[in-house]
Order: structure tokens, then sequence, then C-alpha cells
């Protein structure tokens, strides 16, 4: 079996700083730290902040990206990282989320018929979501879930149509705009069931922009497809279309009082506040929140 480990790139940092002529000192100038820090890492005594990394890069003219990923994935290691890995791949099916979240028995791993000799541990919730995200889709999913009767007048579910359109605003645009003067960049046509319990005449939709990234980095990345409901309840792991002085700002957000903190993206240190007209009156600036994430 290979052995899984992270590439080293403090051996990277050094060969290319040696490849542009620079000296520790120089390098350390340009990434405004320390002589004796970039030491450190380049020996792999230290690994850097995210920050840092990213600045280690623009110094050396690399790849940001990279070294911000590899600051955060050396900080985890590489057993947390796999864990990370596998719940970011069941997050982009918002059936197995909504599985874990009903509170269902989740799917016990069994042996590989014939080897009795493979343990499977039965409190790794990792592998059990693995088993999920192989071998339960939309329709399972449907299916597990107990029929409600219908109220009289109410049409039934299954007379319903299986496709919603949704609505995807251009950027910008104010949901709470009359119909003719909001502007319509797309629309998307989604499976019902990804939308249990919503309304679709509740929905709209936005287009992850570049500049959105500032608020929504390592949340979603730009050319996403974010659906929203109609308001709905403001929580951190919630991202909310929010009305600002500049205008609608996708971000996640807390209530703190009579303002409203939105909560910056990975790497940045910046927040914002957003006054409350009014502490009840929360309705007035964030107009939706979202219910599903559609990656690009």
């Amino acid at each position: 079996m290979i052995e899984k480990r992270l590439p080293d790139l403090h051996t990277r940092m050094k060969r290319r700083r040696t490849h542009l002529g620079l000296t520790g000192t120089e390098l350390a100038q340009r990434a405004g730290i320390s002589t004796s820090y970039v030491s450190l890492i380049e020996n792999g005594a230290k690994v850097p902040e995210e920050d840092v990394a990213a600045g280690i890069a623009r110094a050396l003219d690399d790849d940001e990206a990279l070294y911000r990923a590899w600051a955060r994935a050396a900080r985890l290691g590489i057993h947390d990282l796999a864990l990370l890995n596998e719940l970011e791949a069941i997050s982009r099916t918002p059936a197995y989320v909504s599985l874990v979240e009903s509170g269902e028995e989740l799917p016990r791993l069994e042996a590989p018929v014939g080897r009795a000799d493979v343990s499977v541990p039965e409190g790794d919730l990792a592998m059990r979501l693995r088993e999920v995200a192989s071998h339960l889709g939309p329709e399972a999913l449907a299916a597990r879930r107990p029929r409600r009767p219908s109220a009289p007048g109410v049409v039934a579910e299954s007379q319903l149509p299986a496709v919603v359109s949704v609505t995807v605003l251009a950027t910008g645009a104010d949901p709470a705009a009359l119909e003719a003067s909001r502007p319509v960049a797309d629309r998307l046509l989604l499976d019902r069931r990804l939308l249990d319990g919503h309304e679709a005449q509740d929905l709209f939709a936005y287009e992850v922009t570049p500049a959105a990234t500032r608020h929504l980095r390592g949340v979603a990345a730009s050319g996403d497809r974010i659906v929203f409901q109609r308001h709905g309840a403001v929580t951190p792991d919630r991202i909310c279309a929010i009305r600002t002085g500049n205008g609608i700002v996708l971000a996640r957000a807390l209530v703190k009082e009579e303002s409203l903190l939105l909560l910056p993206g990975e790497g940045e240190v910046h927040f914002e506040s957003v006054e409350l007209p009014d502490a009840g009156k929360l309705s007035d600036v964030v107009l939706g929140t979202h219910v599903l994430l559609i990656r690009r």
C-alpha cells in the first residue's frame, strides 16, 4: 500500500528561492517576516499561517492558493484532512446532507463478502458517510421518508411537477423588487426532491462572483449557484443574501444585538457590520437564507 503524505512544499520554497537567486534575507524582506522564520520554514521545522504562506508565494511569484492549502493541510495532518475531504464530498449532494440532519440511522458498513477477517470500525463516521454517498441517491432517500396524508384541498406531492424553475437574479438585483424591475440572469431547473419543504415561489438564486468570494472563500467558489429561500433562520453555517448600503452581499452572518456581523471568508480577517433598522426587522436586511449550493 502506498503511504499517503503531503508534498514537502518547504522543499519547493527553498529550491524556488535559489532558482530566483534570492537569499533568505531577501525573501524574508519581500514576505514581511524574519530571516530566522524563513530558515525554520525551509527546514521543515515550522509550518506558517495561511496568510504568511500566501505572502511567501507572492514573494516567490508562485501559486498562492497552493501555499495556502499546504499551510492548512500541514496543520491538520493527513488523517484529519482525509476526514474533511470525505465530509466535503458528502456536502456536494443535498440528499446525503438531509439524511445526516434527519436523525435517521446511517447505514452500517459490513465486511466484504467472504472476508470475515476484515474488521469494520462501526464508529467511523467518515466511512459510513462514504457508504451513504456510494449507495444512497435522492430516489432512495425519498423512498425512506414517510408519506404524510394530504390535508383537504392540498395538492399531493405526487401531483406536483417533478421539476422546479428557480430564477437566477443578476448580480446585485434585489429579490424584493417587483418582478418587472428585477433583472434575471438565468433560470435553474431543479429536481423538486432537492428542495423538499420549500415552495417554488419563495426561492431565488444568485451566481457567486469573484468579488463575492471575499466572504465565501472556503464555502463557495466563483461560478457556483446558491439557491435561497426568502428569509429563514440566520445561523453561522448558512449563507445569507443581505441588503447593505453597497447593494446585495452574499455572506454568512451572526446577529449581534442591533447589527448583523458579516463573517469573512477563509484567509480574510476583516469583519463587516450592517446596522439593523429595528431588532425585530431582520427581514428588512436578510432577504434570504441558502437551501442549496450547486457547485460549478
